[in-house]
């Protein structure tokens, strides 16, 4: 009996060793938000950011007063065995200013 009970705690120790973490997907949300204004603030600073409309999966169309451009939310690859948040980066398209 207590073999058994030592075995199913080792069972239980190596599942739990792999799961992963992500963040609760409005934080996930808020964190891309965040890289977004980050990434066309420094790309456009003569411009402040009107607006941010996501136009699906990962990519988000920004105005910045009389500039526009597209952001794409690009993952990056984890490392194996690591849990945690999405790791990505902002790509921006080149911005189209009137």
């Amino acid at each position: 009996m207590m073999r058994r009970l030592i075995l199913c705690c080792l069972a239980f120790l190596v599942i739990a060793g792999q799961a992963t973490a992500a963040l609760a997907p409005n934080y996930q949300r808020a964190r891309e938000l965040n890289a977004v204004v980050n990434a066309v603030a420094a790309a456009v600073p003569k411009y402040p950011i009107d607006k941010i409309i996501s136009q699906g999966h990962d990519r988000y169309a920004v105005v910045a007063g009389k500039c526009r451009l597209i952001a794409r939310i690009v993952s990056l690859p984890s490392k194996p065995g690591l849990g945690g948040p999405r790791q990505f980066e902002v790509v921006l398209d080149k911005p189209d200013c009137d």
